[in-house]
C-alpha cells in the first residue's frame, strides 16, 4: 500500500484521519512486509491485532495466520475493515482494546501467539501493560512505537525512563529494536521517527509475578512517586503497610531506603511474592 492507496481508500469509503486518536496509516509495503517477516505468521498462528487502521497490515495478515482479530477502536472503519479482514475469514471488534475485557471477545477461549499493533504515543504504555496482563503466554508480540518512546521499554535500573514498562517487558522475554521507520512512510505524515521493535516470551515468564492484575498494578504503584522511597511509594496505594513493605525489603537484604528505580526486574518479582504471601519455601 502506498500513499496514492491510502487516498483512495480514503476518498472510497468517505473517512480521514482523526489527530484525537492518533492515526496515521502506514503506506509503505516495503514496511509492511518487514513488520511480517518479523512476527512470522502461518497456519498454526493465532494473531491479534490492535487498532488496525485501515488495515494495510490486516489484509496480508489476515491471510497467513491461522486465526486472526482486530479491535479497532473507531467505528467510521468499520466498512473498510469488515472488506479486508471479515471477508477473508477474520474477525473485527469495535471496542476501545483499554476498556475491553478479553471474556467478552468473540472468539472463545481467544489465545493469540502473536500480537501486532501500531502504538499512538499517548496509550502505548497502557495498552502495553494491559497486552501483558491480558496474553501472558503469547509467544512475540511486534509494535509500532515512537522512537522517542523506546526508552521507556528498554530503559535499566538507576536511569530517568526506567519503569514499570521496562520492568514488566524485561521479565516478560526479550527484546529487540528491530528497524526503525521514517515519517514518510505513514499518512499524514507524522511529526517523529517509528521504531518496529519485537518482545519474544520468556519460557519463565508465566512464574514471574503471575502476570495477573495485582502484579502490574504493585508494579506501577512502585513508580507512583518516584521522588519518594519505594517504602512510601508501594504504601501510598493503601494496599501495602509499610511494616509489611519494610520487612519485605530487610527479608531482600534491600535498605530501607532503596527507591523504586534501583531495584533489578528480578527484585520486584521477588518483593511481590513476599507481601503476597507467595515465596517459595
Amino acid at each position: 500500500m502506498n500513499k496514492q492507496e491510502v487516498l483512495s481508500i480514503l476518498e472510497k469509503y468517505g473517512l480521514q484521519a482523526k489527530r484525537s486518536l492518533g492515526q496515521n496509516f502506514l503506506c509503505n509495503d516495503d514496511v509492511i512486509g518487514d513488520i511480517l517477516e518479523f512476527a512470522q505468521l502461518d497456519k498454526d498462528v493465532t494473531c491479534l491485532e490492535i487498532g488496525p487502521g485501515l488495515g494495510a497490515l490486516s489484509e496480508k495478515a489476515v491471510l497467513l495466520a491461522g486465526k486472526y482479530l482486530a479491535v479497532e477502536i473507531d467505528t467510521s472503519f468499520q466498512q473498510r475493515l469488515e472488506d479486508v479482514i471479515v471477508k477473508p475469514g477474520g474477525y473485527i471488534l469495535f471496542e476501545d482494546y483499554l476498556h475491553l475485557d478479553v471474556k467478552d471477545l468473540p472468539i472463545p477461549d481467544f489465545a493469540p501467539d502473536v500480537i501486532l499493533s501500531n502504538l499512538p504515543y499517548y496509550v502505548m504504555t497502557p495498552i502495553m501493560l494491559k497486552v501483558l496482563g491480558d496474553f501472558p503466554r503469547c509467544r512475540k508480540m511486534v509494535f509500532m512505537v515512537e522512537e522517542d518512546a523506546i526508552d521507556r521499554i528498554f530503559a535499566k535500573p538507576r536511569t530517568k525512563a526506567y519503569g514499570p514498562l521496562s520492568v514488566l517487558t524485561d521479565l516478560f522475554g526479550s527484546k529487540k529494536k528491530c528497524f526503525t521507520v521514517e515519517a514518510g512512510s505513514f499518512y499524514p505524515a507524522p511529526n517523529t521517527t517509528s521504531a518496529v521493535i519485537v518482545i519474544e516470551r520468556k519460557d519463565e515468564a508465566a512464574e514471574a509475578g503471575q502476570w495477573n492484575p495485582q502484579w502490574i498494578g504493585f508494579v506501577e504503584s512502585a513508580f507512583a512517586l518516584r521522588r519518594k522511597t519505594l517504602i512510601n511509594s508501594l504504601s501510598s496505594g493503601g494496599k501495602y503497610g509499610k511494616e509489611a513493605i519494610l520487612a519485605a525489603l530487610r527479608k531482600m537484604g534491600l535498605k530501607d531506603s532503596v527507591r523504586s528505580e534501583e531495584l533489578m526486574p528480578e527484585e520486584f518479582a521477588g518483593l511481590f511474592k513476599i507481601l503476597q504471601g507467595r515465596e517459595e519455601s
